[in-house]
């Protein structure tokens, strides 16, 4: 039974699922393997879970990566599909529409003939709106590339947007991190161009919160009136100390954020262990 909601809406980022079919993510030291598909299923039963459920999910990238199957070659949007395909089987087992975002480790082509329906090479950078508040979704992919970039046309689509959506308290996502987050090795692997990008978002008020993924853990920075929170991924996770690259065998996690007019709120929820869900 759900409660009944009295104001505001909830909404989840789910980032980084990395889904690739016909097998599992295998750590570059050798220590675990994981299943990747197996612990989507375990976190969209979560946000199934969710009272209130939430209005809509933001996938924020690196949804597929069966180039983490075979590092040994280039793969093309035929090797992607299949594991664009099954994301999109798991996905349709949450309660709520879903906005998508690409990463460093997404194909454009095979993303946007499966989950897009659009041009192959298509941007996926866009706006919308809910229940008076606004949303940006932006495009760092760069491809090739394991950092990100936003063009020279993105910020000047986006500065449009913002302009013409002041009145509207906004929040906006973005894969890579735009801010370092005092980790030597993944910060070689934020946006390149993040200042350009914050010093864009922070030149409109309203913007309130960005909120990426890209790193596989949980971080907030806030600088002035702006606040960057990383969400941790849905399958493996990276250390929050080391300055050397560590790769954690999970929990999954995805974030929660509740809005009630000008209020903000947020958590991380993490899936220890096995079995039924216990929120």
């Amino acid at each position: 039974m759900t409660s009944p909601r009295k104001s505001g809406f909830r909404f989840v980022h789910l980032t980084d699922t990395h889904i690739m079919a016909g097998g599992r993510w295998r750590a570059r030291t050798g220590e675990f393997e994981f299943d990747t598909e197996a612990s989507l299923r375990r976190v969209v039963e979560a946000v199934r879970a969710l009272d209130p459920p939430p209005a809509f999910a933001v996938l924020g990238g690196d949804l597929a990566s069966p180039d983490l199957l075979d590092r040994e070659r280039m793969l093309g949007p035929d090797d992607y599909e299949p594991s664009y395909q099954l994301l999109a089987d798991i996905l349709a087992g949450l309660p709520c529409p879903i906005h998508f975002l690409v990463g460093n480790h997404d194909n454009r082509v095979a993303f946007n003939r499966v989950l897009r329906g659009s041009t192959p090479d298509a941007a996926c950078y866009y706006s919308f709106d809910h229940e008076g508040h606004h949303f940006v979704a932006l495009d760092s992919h760069e491809p090739g590339q394991a950092a990100g970039y936003l063009d020279p046309a993105q910020l000047a689509w986006l500065r449009r947007d913002l302009a013409d959506h002041r009145a509207r308290p906004t929040i906006a996502f973005v894969h890579h991190h735009p801010w370092p987050l005092g980790l030597a090795w993944i910060d070689t692997m934020r946006v390149r161009n993040g200042d350009e990008l914050m010093t864009t978002l922070g030149g409109y008020p309203q913007v309130r919160w960005v909120i990426c993924g890209h790193v596989h853990l949980d971080q907030s920075i806030q600088r002035g009136g702006l606040t960057m929170l990383a969400t941790p991924s849905t399958c493996v996770q990276l250390s929050k100390v080391s300055q050397e690259p560590k790769t954690l065998p999970g929990p999954p996690a995805f974030r929660v954020v509740d809005v009630d007019g000008e209020a903000l709120s947020t958590r991380v929820l993490h899936l220890h262990g096995a079995g039924d869900i216990n929120l």
